[in-house]
């Protein structure tokens, strides 16, 4: 079940076998089945293969992680499902979370529906981030 985004087109595809170093900036769908050592960012939903290895911070509005491993932080406003065998190495930051049997997640989950209590956990988890191991940035388009 994929969260419900406005945006229903299939932008960014990374196949099976294939690897990105860097960072990927798309809008609508972004499907990962490879392997990613960057950034994600997606103005829509970001869906996550079996065999994808992710070791990038995600931030969309929705995220489905379906068995893969991402080693990063997840900030889905909509919602993050993860699917058995996904494993998360990071944190995650929605405001509906959806966990199936069989996962692993090492990190911190905020979740929060309301969202005025949801926008102030984000933001002060945002300048946490900022001043601990890395700076975690949201780049306004």
């Amino acid at each position: 079940m994929a969260f419900r985004t406005d945006d229903i087109s299939m932008n960014t595809i990374v196949g099976v076998g294939s690897s990105i170093t860097g960072n990927i900036f798309s809008a609508g769908i972004t499907r990962i089945d490879g392997d990613i050592d960057g950034r994600i960012e997606s103005t829509g939903h970001v869906w996550i293969g079996s065999a994808a290895r992710v070791k990038a911070d995600i931030i969309a509005l929705s995220v489905d992680v379906c068995g893969g491993v991402i080693e990063g932080d997840i900030l889905a406003p909509e919602g993050v499902h993860l699917y058995s065998k996904a494993v998360v190495l990071g944190d995650i930051v929605t405001k509906r979370l959806k966990l199936d049997g069989n996962v692993l997640v090492n990190g911190e989950c905020i979740t929060l529906s309301d969202a005025e209590a949801f926008e102030k956990a984000k933001n002060q988890w945002i300048d946490v981030k900022a001043v601990s191991r890395k700076t975690f940035t949201i780049h306004e388009r």
